[in-house]
């Protein structure tokens, strides 16, 4: 098995999608090495911290399989009890990726919730966003 990492340098901007509007297998667009074109509404993420995005690929007898990851911390609710959420991350060199399909498996949201501390520690959502496909960080234009 066989396995490359990789990793954003710096998430410059973060905004969640509704996944039912995505356009169909945008997977094999991100193994083409085409951009997909997002002609969706985009709702902002206002975050604080330094939000992580890495991709996994893995190459196990002849199949490649990517899980991306994505943790940030915001002091919003995200509405993932209504909508089947995908993500756009711009990195700091001005590319954009997308995290998620319109197809099944969608990405996984999980959700803590932070009530910080009395010395400083800011309160806030914390999520990870977890996506396992054929390509999961596909490049995107938006």
């Amino acid at each position: 098995m066989r396995t490359t990492t990789q990793k954003l340098p710096g998430v410059r901007s973060l905004g969640w999608v509704d996944c039912a509007k995505l356009p169909r297998r945008v997977d094999l667009q991100g193994i083409c090495r085409m951009p997909v074109a997002v002609l969706t509404d985009i709702t902002p993420v206002e975050f604080f911290g330094e939000p992580e995005c890495q991709c996994v690929t893995e190459k196990e007898s002849g199949r490649s399989t990517d899980t991306a990851t994505l943790r940030f911390r915001c002091a919003d609710v995200l509405p993932t009890a209504s909508v089947a959420l995908g993500f756009v991350v711009t990195d700091q060199s001005g590319k954009s990726w997308l995290i998620g399909c319109a197809e099944h498996p969608r990405p996984t949201v999980k959700g803590t919730i932070d009530f910080g501390a009395p010395d400083g520690d800011p309160a806030g959502f914390t999520y990870e966003v977890s996506h396992k496909a054929l390509k999961s960080l596909v490049p995107c234009v938006i």
